[in-house]
């Protein structure tokens, strides 16, 4: 028997599922689903990571490919910020659809004269105001129907995407209502931020499947 199966515990905490979907909702899925691998990786090793994986892996594949990643000996994600400043720099704001913390926290330190909104969804029951205020005051929200407000050829939209394939990005559902044809000549650019950067091995529920196309600039490294 290996150390770390010795010293695992028989069984994950209870509540723990109900746990990730608020982190996932607040932090986003990919910067929740390392915390929690994180964690679960330091109380029990590979063994507990495998459970975890058993247990909440197909009602979240993100995170379910974030364990496979740390099982396969990354230490975390690939938070490189050269290709995305490159794009949202000269810009006035950038306008996100979605959050994932890891990621957008570094990034809205590197632009400091530059204005970042959020865009609301109700996906995963976020508190959005919550989600903001973690941002020191640097990032205000707007709900989908306000959209307009924020758009122009100062503004860059920003998503995350999960995993890109030879022709197909995995995005959040609402990127599907705010990218496309009409919207190139509302933005500067249409940004996609790939932070997963490896393939599911589940349904990749929660997220749709859209084309690469849909984005003027994909960042993958």
């Amino acid at each position: 028997m290996s150390a770390d199966a010795a010293r695992a515990p028989s069984a994950l905490p209870a509540g723990l599922a109900q746990a990730f979907r608020l982190a996932a909702a607040e932090l986003g899925m990919c910067s929740a689903a390392w915390l929690f691998t994180d964690e679960v990786h330091a109380v029990g090793g590979d063994a507990l990571l495998n459970a975890l994986r058993d247990e909440l892996g197909r009602a979240y594949p993100v995170l379910d490919t974030v364990v496979a990643a740390r099982l396969d000996g990354a230490t975390g994600p690939d938070v490189a910020l050269d290709g995305v400043l490159e794009l949202c720099r000269g810009a006035s704001r950038v306008l996100v659809v979605g959050n994932e913390a890891r990621f957008l926290d570094p990034l809205v330190k590197a632009l400091p004269d530059v204005d970042f909104v959020l865009l609301t969804s109700q996906m995963l029951g976020a508190d959005w105001e919550r989600v903001a205020a973690n941002f020191d005051g640097r990032v205000t929200t707007v709900q989908l129907g306000e959209l307009q407000r924020s758009a122009g050829l100062g503004t860059v939209l920003l998503t995350f995407v999960y995993g890109v394939g030879r022709a197909t990005a995995h995005v959040l559902p609402n990127w599907v209502r705010v990218g496309g044809e009409d919207t190139r000549i509302q933005f500067r650019r249409l940004v996609g931020w790939d932070v997963l950067r490896r393939p599911f091995y589940v349904y990749p529920r929660w997220l749709v499947e859209v084309s690469t196309e849909s984005f003027t600039h994909l960042v993958t490294a």
